[in-house]
Order: C-alpha cells, then structure tokens, then sequence
C-alpha cells in the first residue's frame, strides 16, 4: 500500500500538469459551449411536484412563486404555519395547481419523512426537493461562551438537509427528478464571524457532491450558493448589528428568479425552460422572502411557523396564477413536522415534484459576544438539520417524479461573514451536503443549491437595523434574489451564485485567501466591531 501511494505521489502531479497543459484548454472550451447552450435549456416543470423547505419567507417563499407561476405542484414545508398559509394561497393566485404547507421542522427526523410521506401521499410522486431551511450566523468562534452552542448549525443546516434527502430519495430516483440544495458562499470562502456555519455548508456541499456521483444519472443535483440576500431572516440581524442593511444584499425575490432559473436548466434531460405549471412544489419557509413559482401556475405546499403570514403568501400566490396552494404550519427543525410536511404535501395532491428548502434562521453577533455557547445550537438545528429531515422524507416521492431538490444556502458558506460564524458553518455544510446528494441520487433527482447573498427580507433587514441602524448596503431585494433562483432552477443549474458577481469573490478566495481573509478581518472585525452591539 505504501508502494502505491509512493507511485502515485510521483506520477500524479506530471498527469496533471500534462492535463493541464495538453487538455485544459480544449476542455474549457467545452464547457464554454456547455455554458451558452444552457441558456436556451429549461426544465418544463408544469405539474410536477416540488418540495421546498424554508418555504414560509426569503428564498423559499419567492422560490415557490417561481414554481406557481410555470403550473408546478407545491409541498411547502417551513416552522410557521400562519407564513405557509399566506405563501400557499399567493403561490396558487399565481398559477399552481394544487399547494399543500407541512409545517414541521427539518431538524426533525421525524418531520422530514413526514415532509415526504405526506407529498408523496397527496401528489403521489416527488420531482424536486428544495432544500432551503437553513439558519445564520453572525458571532466570531471565540467569543462563543460555551462551544457546545455551535451543534444547533450543524443539526440544522447539515443533518436538517440530509434527512429529508435521505427519505426522498427513493421517490426522485422513480422520477428522475432533481435535488436542490441552498447552500452559501461562506462553504468556499471562510467568512469571519461564521467559522460553524461555513464548516457546515462544506460539509453540506462535500455530501451532495459525493451524493451526485452514487446516485448519478437516475438524481440530478444543482447546488446554490446565494451571496448575501435581504430577508426577513438576515437583514433585521445587519441593521441590528450595523445599523443598515449589508450594501452588497441582494433581493431574496431576484435570488429566488436566479435559483429558479438554475434548476431549470437541465444539462441532459431538458432543451428549454423546466414548465412547472401544475408541478408539486414544497417551499419550506414559505412565509416571506423568495417565491416566483405561483406565477408559473405551480401548485404550491407552503411550510413556516409563521400561519398568519402563511396565508397572505398563500393568498397572494394565487392571484399570481397558482391553481392549488396549502400551507403546513410547522417547523423544519422538527423531525416529525418535517415528515408530516411531506405527508400532508402528498396526502393533498399525490405527489411531490420541487422542494424548496429555504427555512432557516439568521445570526449576527460575533463569536465571543455569545452569553452561552449553547444559544448557537438552533442555528445548526434549522439551517442544517431542517434542511435535512425534510429532503430525507421527500426524497421517496421525488424519485418517483424524477423531481428537484432546491437548496437555499448562503454566500456565507464560502466567504468567512463575521458576525455569522455559527451560521456561516451550518450553511457550508449544507452546501456539502448536496453536493454528494446529488450524486446519490442522480440521474432520479436533480439538485440544485443556491448560495445566496445578503437579502432584504423580514428576518434580515430587522437585524441589521437593530444592530447596525440600516439594512445592509450590498443587500438584495428578495424579489430579485427569488428571480434569479427560479431561473437557475428552470434551467437545471447544479450551482447558483447569486449576485452573480459573488462567484468571482469566491475565485479570489481560492487565489489569494489570505487577501480576502486580512480584508474581510479588517472590514467587520477591526473596523466595525467597536459598532457592534454586544448581546
């Protein structure tokens, strides 16, 4: 065994530079024409059932419109019922079909093959699972009173992703359909004041990436990794902690638009945009931020804690064009909520084609600002295990619908955002996470994550403003970031940056990381932190 690796220490890298030198130029070329031919590709994903987590505000809620608006069936899964109703009822104004919410928590195993169990029951079938529940992170590690409070990251964003991918498997692999999974930017850049959280999304990105080659062709895999998005989740964190918003935020409805548009972009399956007119989608978070599905006339499962604001979503969704729209108050860091957020899901309409994991929780205080370490595990606990429970549920149901699995992540998954340690770790993880799904369940299932960056939404912009006294200034209005997500997830993309210009932030992680470290250290921690707000 020594005698091989000895060999192999020797011949790889002279294989490499040859490959290099010898193919990488032809082998760019190659995936330039990839690149532009996946322009005029888009999934049609018209009555195919999708389950989107996180569905009750942000990213999944905008996500769900997206899939509402091109006739895809909806199981939104998210903590709050009241967001679920609302982002239900908009999601079939907007054009779905048939909506069911599950509310529960995907950090619940339970919950998750809930998730499944009740799409597949109502729709009979799962096409996508968006895997967007997620929680932040905003603390540098050492000012984590007790390292046990970073745990929650880590059963939210990571495990909350894996357990409903694991249940929802079976049912993507029947459907060749798609997962999805929301990842962050912070799983490629290390972003200060999110050590845990960006730990977790690589791990995240790390599993679905392993996931896309066992499960290869039968699941396809599309990661997001969003910048920074504005919602409801990390704006009001920003203010908080800043008093704005963060300046380069994006929109959570044009995320949302580019995240869709990735998905829809199918490399092998699909010639033109993915119709989701009629397709289950379940949008977990659900009752605010992203959702573009109801005006495509998906039918829409709204999933959030929040039922008051689940049933404006749901209301506004239909008179956008969804033909069909429930909501399933719950939260995703229950494992039994997330299983019954797929059963109620497929009890209601038979079958599951898009799940949109996009619930999740935010965090923006530094590390060592934590008063307990343990005050840092419901960020694991939702952005990670939520995600996970109820991809683990669905993944039966989208099999079966050759469905996608849509993850909402965070930029913070590759870039280290202080003040979002925690997060930042269980946002990589989910990143990870889906990474290696996607290969487990491919061809069945196609997953796509998106890394987002800052969004305006109800859960950011109050944070920013409380701690900072403005909405961050790079922020994104989620609307566009809801865009931007739907057209990523239409065309089948397996990764979705959005902003867009995110991803050359991440090329200059990879270069020059210490450069991007020193800045990032000066910009939040030398400079800032005598603003921030100790808890």
């Amino acid at each position: 065994m020594d005698m091989l690796h000895t060999i192999l220490n020797f011949l790889l890298p002279h294989l490499t530079i040859s490959f290099l030198v010898l193919f990488y130029p032809f082998y760019l070329f190659i995936k330039l024409v990839s690149c532009l031919l996946k322009k005029f590709r888009f999934e049609n994903v018209a009555g195919k059932v999708v389950l989107i987590t996180g569905a009750s505000s942000g990213i999944g809620e905008h996500v769900a419109y997206e899939y509402a608006k091109r006739g895809a069936y909806l199981a939104l899964v998210a903590r709050r019922r009241d967001r679920l109703e609302i982002v239900a009822e908009t999601s079939r104004q907007l054009g779905s079909g048939d909506v069911i919410i599950i509310p529960g928590d995907v950090s619940n195993v339970e919950d998750c093959k809930k998730f499944i169990d009740e799409t597949i029951h109502h729709f009979g079938k799962l096409d996508h699972l968006i895997n967007n529940a997620g929680v932040p992170q905003t603390v540098i590690f050492e000012d984590f009173t007790k390292i046990q409070d970073a745990n929650s990251i880590m059963d939210i964003n990571f495990w909350g992703s894996t357990y409903i991918t694991y249940f929802a498997i079976p049912h993507l692999r029947k459907s060749k359909g798609k997962i999805v999974v929301i990842s962050s930017a912070t799983a490629i850049i290390p972003l200060p004041a999110a050590s845990v959280y960006s730990a977790s999304k690589a791990a995240l990105v790390k599993f679905f990436e392993t996931l896309r080659v066992e499960i290869s062709p039968d699941i396809k895999i599309t990661i997001a990794l969003p910048g920074f998005i504005s919602t409801d989740m990390t704006t009001p964190q920003f203010k908080e902690m800043y008093g704005s918003d963060f300046i380069l935020s994006e929109s959570v409805s044009r995320c949302a638009k580019a995240i869709f548009r990735g998905i829809g972009r199918g490399e092998a399956y699909y010639l033109h945009f993915e119709n989701v007119a009629r397709k289950v989608v379940l949008i977990t978070g659900a009752s605010s931020g992203i959702g573009e599905y109801a005006k495509k006339g998906a039918y829409l499962a709204l999933v959030a804690r929040r039922r008051d604001r689940l049933e404006i979503v749901a209301e506004t969704s239909r008179q956008l064009g969804s033909g069909n729209v429930i909501i399933i108050p719950g939260d995703v860091s229950n494992v039994e909520d997330c299983k019954k957020f797929i059963d109620e899901t497929i009890r209601h309409f038979g079958k599951l084609d898009h799940l949109i994991n996009n619930a999740g929780v935010f965090q923006t205080v530094l590390f060592e600002d934590f008063t307990q370490i343990q005050e840092a595990n419901p960020i694991m606990d939702i952005n990670f295990w939520g995600t996970t429970y109820i991809t683990y549920f669905a993944i039966p149901h989208l099999r079966k619908s050759k469905g996608k699995i849509v993850a909402i992540t965070s930029g913070s998954a590759n870039i280290p955002l202080p003040l979002a340690s925690i997060y930042a770790a269980s946002k990589a993880a989910l990143l990870r996470f889906f990474e290696t799904l996607r290969i487990e369940l491919s061809p069945d299932i196609k997953i796509t994550i998106v890394l987002p960056g800052v969004v305006s939404t109800d859960m950011t912009t109050p944070h920013c403003i409380e701690k900072y006294g403005s909405d961050f200034i790079l922020s994104e209005s989620v609307s566009k970031c809801a865009k931007a997500i739907f057209r990523g997830i239409g065309r089948g993309e397996t990764y979705i940056e959005e902003p867009s210009w995110m991803k050359w932030l991440f090329i200059m992680k990879n270069v020059c990381p210490e450069i991007v470290d020193y800045g990032l250290n000066y910009l939040f921690v030398s400079y800032l932190k005598p603003y921030f707000k100790r808890d």
